[in-house]
């Protein structure tokens, strides 16, 4: 993490930096509205898709060329559409993650709410605890926004579960090759603004 920091600092421009931050930063909380999932993501279109070989079964292996993240591929039942590869978008829903642990972001899932914190703090009270807790809490060192903004990016370089979407006539997305997770590579140390679009997609 601190390598890629490093790499970071000497090619991304804090300008820039700070704003693939406040990008992030404003994308609003998720929440289900009008029977669709209203869903802050990372936005990365596929411009080709292809079928690579069939598998077992109905599965079919596919490649997709994916701005940003390179080559993705993945399998599915799916009968994909490989002639309409614009309809397609590879999605980073892990905005908690990027943000960071002190982000301290609330989802709210129909009428209430509850924080991640308070989410793991539940599954973390089933569990039995193996570890002596510290007497002292370590004091969390202060940096600086670009270095915050140099994090951020740096988790967004990191692997990640993409999942697949397919645009609607309307508008909205619908989520396809869901029986396998997707895992693509990241952005590694090729991240800027021009291929960063943080934004809430409306998925049935």
């Amino acid at each position: 993490m601190e390598t890629c920091i490093t790499k970071l600092r000497g090619k991304l421009p804090q300008q820039e930096a700070l704003s693939i931050c406040h990008q992030i930063n404003i994308l609003p909380l998720a929440r289900f509205g009008s029977r669709r999932l209203h869903l802050p993501c990372i936005v990365f279109s596929v411009r080709r898709l292809g079928i690579h070989e069939l598998r077992r079964g109905d599965e079919k292996l596919y490649h997709a060329r994916v701005s940003a993240l390179g080559r993705v591929e993945f399998t599915t039942a799916d009968d994909l559409p490989v002639n309409e590869p614009h309809k397609f978008v590879f999605v980073h829903p892990w905005i908690r993650h990027i943000r960071g642990p002190s982000s301290g972001i609330t989802i709210t899932w129909g009428g209430g709410s509850e924080s991640d914190t308070d989410l793991e703090a539940d599954l973390d009270d089933d569990a039995e605890w193996d570890e002596v807790l510290p007497l002292h809490a370590v004091p969390v060192p202060q940096v600086d926004d670009y270095t915050r903004a140099l994090q951020m990016v740096a988790r967004l370089g990191q692997p990640f579960n993409a999942l697949l979407l397919v645009q609607q006539v309307n508008g909205e997305y619908r989520r396809v090759a869901a029986e396998h997770e997707i895992v693509v590579s990241g952005l590694r140390t090729n991240v800027t603004s021009k291929n960063i679009l943080a934004t809430v997609l409306e998925i049935l």
